[in-house]
């Protein structure tokens, strides 16, 4: 909107002394090659709130696994089952600064296991953490909803995986069944977060998304380098399907709690982060 626009960036000393709780979100999204780990399990929304609920009990995090494998957290039907789960979550939310997202998320539990502000945490860093999910969220669905189109299938999917192919060809060596089960995990997760609806017939619809979760992904923004009008060009907005107006008035209501400094108008952004990063942290 404007192209000429000077970008501001003013950052509370707090959070631009913690230099290492920032490097370790700027690696919190996956860059990898398109990978099938999906394919096995979906959402895993109530696992992910059984290991965060022990982790509010005081569970250390380097024991999770073995109270995990035990079955002392969930029980499922074998400890392959297990074991296949706790990779995914750890993958997904213990892998990359494991003490912030686990925190984070530790924070929006008391809600429940519906809430907007748990939902739309664990699926920012869901999407974050799968760069498979990511692109086809931000690319075809995102598309769809521009467009105007709702209705979303499988088939979707596999022209999604059958286009990207062309620049990582690894993908023609998974087998069918494969691209069959990771299209169906992967749509199951988006309705699971509230990204679509319906069950037989799904349809995209916009997320509820809490002021947490925004304030989550500016810190990672930051983190990553991210600065004035980059930040609400970032194509991460388009999981929660916004357009620049829903970006500016979330950002605005940020900025009325206290959490962030943010005005935009003429040829100026200023965003100023004011709570710290350690806040999480603090809760637990």
């Amino acid at each position: 909107m404007y192209p000429f626009m000077r970008d501001v960036l003013q950052i509370n000393p707090t959070i631009e002394h913690n230099s290492q709780a920032l490097e370790q979100l700027s690696l919190i999204r996956d860059s990898s090659p398109y990978s099938s780990r999906n394919s096995s399990k979906g959402s895993l929304v109530k696992e992910t709130l059984a290991v965060l609920k022990a982790v509010k009990k005081g569970f250390p995090l380097n024991s999770l696994r073995q109270s995990v494998l035990h079955g002392r957290i969930f029980q499922k039907t074998s400890c392959e089952t297990r074991k296949s789960i706790w990779r995914l979550i750890r993958y997904r939310y213990l892998s990359v600064c494991p003490e912030w997202i686990s925190s984070s998320l530790v924070s929006a539990i008391e809600n429940g296991i519906q809430s907007e502000d748990f939902l739309s945490r664990v699926y920012l860093y869901y999407a974050l953490r799968d760069r498979l999910t990511y692109d086809f969220i931000a690319g075809t669905v995102w598309e769809k909803w521009q467009a105007g189109v709702t209705s979303i299938d499988r088939n979707d999917f596999l022209l999604f995986l059958n286009q990207i192919s062309v620049e990582q060809p690894h993908i023609k060596e998974w087998r069918e069944s494969t691209r069959k089960k990771l299209a169906g995990n992967t749509l199951s997760a988006m309705r699971d977060f509230g990204l679509l609806k319906g069950t037989r017939i799904k349809h995209i619809q916009r997320p509820a998304v809490s002021p947490e979760t925004v304030y989550c992904l500016l810190c990672i923004l930051f983190a990553e380098g991210k600065e004035g009008r980059t930040i609400l060009e970032s194509l991460d907005w388009r999981l929660f399907l916004w357009k620049e107006s829903d970006i500016s008035n979330a950002l605005v209501h940020l900025a009325q709690k206290k959490w962030i400094r943010f005005e935009k108008g003429g040829h100026t952004v200023i965003l100023q982060l004011i709570r710290p990063l350690e806040t999480y942290h603090e809760q637990i």
